[in-house]
C-alpha cells in the first residue's frame, strides 16, 4: 500500500516517511500543496499524512479541494495546530483523523493503520493452509486463531505486528530486534529465531516463512481492505 506524506519541514517529512516505510508501506513525499495535489492526481494512495501549514497553501483548503473532487482516500492531519477547535476544523474539512504535533511514532502508525482498515476491528485474516485463520488487530496487537483470542507475550505480539504490517515482504532480523528493543533490551543475538519459533508453535507452522538472506515474512500476502 502506498502512502503520501506532505510536510514542508524536510527533517520531519523524511522522519515520518522513514517511520511509515519501516512499517511496511510504500511512501512518497511532497513539500507543498501543489506537489501534493499533483501526486494525488497521478497516483492512487491508500492514505495521506498531511501537515496544514504549507508554504503554498493551507492544508484545510487542500482537503476541501480533494473532497469536492470526490476523493475518498483517508487523510490523517499531522499538525502543530492542536487546540480542540483546530482539530474540529480539520475533521469538518474532511480529514479522517487528526494528530497534533509533537506525536509518538507508534500512535501515528496505529492511527494510520486503523484509518486504512476503516471500521473493521480486525485486520484481514491471514489464511493458513491447512492451519486455519489468524486474525491480528494492528492497533492493540490482539491475536485470534479461528476466531478465538490467543494469549501471546507483548514481545511476540510486537514481532507479529511488524511482520503483518510488511504484508508479505521479508523483514530482517535487525529490524525485528529494533522494533522490540524497548521490550527486550537484554535480548540475545538469537532471540529473533526463538520468537519466530514460538509464533509458529502457537499459531501454526505455516504462518511465517524464512527468506534466506533477508529475514522472515508472513507466508501469504494480505488482501488490501482499502483496495
Amino acid at each position: 500500500m502506498r502512502v503520501l506524506v506532505v510536510d514542508d519541514d524536510p527533517s520531519l517529512r523524511e522522519g515520518v516517511a522513514a517511520l511509515i516505510t519501516e512499517a511496511g508501506f510504500d511512501v512518497d513525499t511532497a513539500d507543498g500543496a501543489d506537489a501534493a495535489d499533483s501526486w494525488v492526481r497521478a497516483v492512487s494512495f491508500a492514505a495521506i499524512v498531511l501537515d496544514l501549514g504549507l508554504p503554498d497553501g493551507d492544508g484545510l483548503d487542500l482537503i476541501r479541494q480533494w473532497r469536492r473532487r470526490g476523493a475518498t482516500l483517508p487523510i490523517l492531519v499531522l499538525s502543530a495546530r492542536g487546540t480542540p477547535d483546530e482539530r474540529a476544523d480539520g475533521l469538518e474539512a474532511g480529514a479522517n483523523d487528526y494528530l497534533p504535533k509533537p506525536f509518538h511514532g507508534r500512535e501515528l502508525l496505529a492511527r494510520l493503520r486503523r484509518m486504512i482498515q476503516g471500521t473493521s476491528p480486525l485486520a484481514e485474516p491471514l489464511r493458513l493452509r491447512p492451519d486455519g485463520q489468524v486474525g491480528f488487530d494492528l492497533v492493540d496487537e490482539s491475536v485470534f486463531l479461528d476466531g478465538q483470542p490467543v494469549a501471546l507475550s507483548r514481545t511476540l505480539r510486537r514481532v507479529l505486528g511488524v511482520l503483518v504490517a510488511a504484508r508479505g515482504r521479508a523483514v530482517s532480523k535487525a529490524r525485528l530486534m529494533d522494533q522490540v528493543r524497548d521490550l527486550e533490551a537484554a535480548a540475545s543475538d538469537n532471540a529473533v529465531e526463538q520468537w519466530v519459533r514460538r509464533l509458529r508453535q502457537q499459531l501454526g507452522a505455516g504462518l511465517i516463512v524464512t527468506v534466506p538472506g533477508q529475514g522472515y515474512a508472513v507466508c501469504l500476502p494480505l488482501r488490501d481492505t482499502a483496495g
